[in-house]
């Protein structure tokens, strides 16, 4: 048994290393075991900014569109509603008021503005009149 112990025989034979690796290897699996006690990465993930919700990617297409559209020539003041599918995420409609919607050809930008932005048709896009 003495002999059997001797690190000298161990080391002419190789079994020093392979037991270093094994006990590396094992304390490895030990550390990379879940014990479930503590907190998943994962549950505690929260989206980035740039992931947003429907709701939110809505409003920033229909802040993006107001600017847009307030920079266009006799258009004036706007405000603008986006409708969304939830469960497909596509755009459904497109409601603008406008100050300049009485002029026929600031209606007609205003659609052809919706139009070439969103892959709807002309019947879902309305353009109103603002209240003054």
């Amino acid at each position: 048994m003495k002999e059997w112990l001797s690190m000298e025989k161990w080391k002419a034979s190789g079994l020093d290393k392979k037991l270093l690796c094994l006990l590396v290897g094992v304390f490895l699996l030990v550390i990379c075991i879940p014990t479930g006690n503590k907190k998943n990465k994962m549950t505690d993930y929260e989206p980035a900014e740039t992931e947003v919700t429907i709701e939110s990617e809505t409003e920033v297409l229909e802040q993006r569109l107001e600017e847009l559209l307030e920079n266009v020539q006799g258009v004036g003041q706007v405000e603008v509603m986006i409708t969304m599918n939830g469960e497909y995420n596509q755009i459904e409609g497109v409601v603008v008021a406008a100050e300049g919607a009485d002029y026929p050809q600031v209606k007609q930008d205003i659609m052809e503005a919706a139009q070439a932005l969103f892959p709807i048709a002309a019947h879902k896009i309305k353009v109103c009149k603002m209240v003054e």
